[in-house]
């Protein structure tokens, strides 16, 4: 048993300090490892574009939120001027007033 542990050990020790690249019997394994380490260090780069993307879209979803409700907000305050008492109050300055007495409608006939 102590001479397994002593094995593994040393295994563990000889791939940490890369003396198992370097030994004979296993440079088969290097196209594999440089294959492995290469995917490792992709699929990295892949984690962080993805977090990078969730952030960019959270931020694009505030905005909208944001750009929703300044939306409601000026739509509302433009419906309260065109009531005919703002515009009254508006026109004021300029000696307009409501006519008091109905339109008339012209009737044209085409004969």
């Amino acid at each position: 048993m102590k001479i397994k542990r002593e094995k593994q050990s040393s295994s563990l020790s000889s791939i940490l300090k890369g003396e198992f690249i370097a030994d004979q019997n296993n440079q088969k394994y290097a196209p594999f490892l440089l294959m492995l380490a290469g995917l490792i260090l992709i699929n990295i780069s892949i984690s962080f574009r993805a977090e990078t993307l969730l952030k960019k879209t959270i931020e694009l979803e505030e905005e909208v939120a944001d750009l929703r409700l300044r939306h409601i907000t000026t739509k509302s305050n433009l419906m309260s001027m065109y009531r005919r008492t703002v515009i009254e109050d508006l026109v004021k300055d300029l000696a307009i007033k409501t006519s008091l007495t109905p339109p008339i409608i012209i009737e044209q006939s085409y004969e």
